[in-house]
């Protein structure tokens, strides 16, 4: 296949077709886009359980990965290398989990940080100082 090709410890590389976040896309019959490690999964192994996101293993054991859409991970569409988990879990594993800080310099401990709906981890000292510009600012127009 021309579209994909083989990456370092098995992973098989989405070539064409990737989205802004750099996962790569595949478009189906019908023409909706996808993305391509969901179809692969879907095709070869079943049904991905409703509210999990799949986990690329490959890029949890890279620690030298830069994350984000840089991170070649993010194409690989082999289904060996992806595991259903919650979005929860998959935050955790990210490549974002092992950041110490926010990008303010806030240390991430458990009294500064919470898990917002998505799964995401949130800076509670940045929290309070968005809430505070926000109160401050209804209260000029008040």
């Amino acid at each position: 296949m021309a579209d994909v090709t083989p990456g370092w410890g098995g992973c098989i590389l989405r070539t064409v077709g990737i989205d802004r976040d750099g996962y790569g896309l595949i478009r189906e019959s019908g023409g909706k886009t996808r993305r391509a490690h969901r179809v692969a999964y879907e095709l070869l192994v079943g049904a991905i359980p409703q509210g999990f996101h799949l986990d690329h293993l490959c890029h949890t054991r890279d620690l030298a990965c830069p994350g984000g859409p840089a991170c070649l991970h993010r194409r690989c569409i082999n289904p060996e290398h992806l595991e259903p988990v919650t979005s929860r879990e998959n935050t955790i594993r990210g490549g974002n989990s092992r950041k110490t800080h926010c990008v303010n310099g806030h240390e991430f401990t458990d009294a500064n940080t919470r898990i917002d709906v998505r799964g995401s981890r949130a800076c509670r000292a940045c929290n309070q100082v968005a809430v505070g510009r926000y109160k401050a600012r209804k209260a000029a127009v008040a």
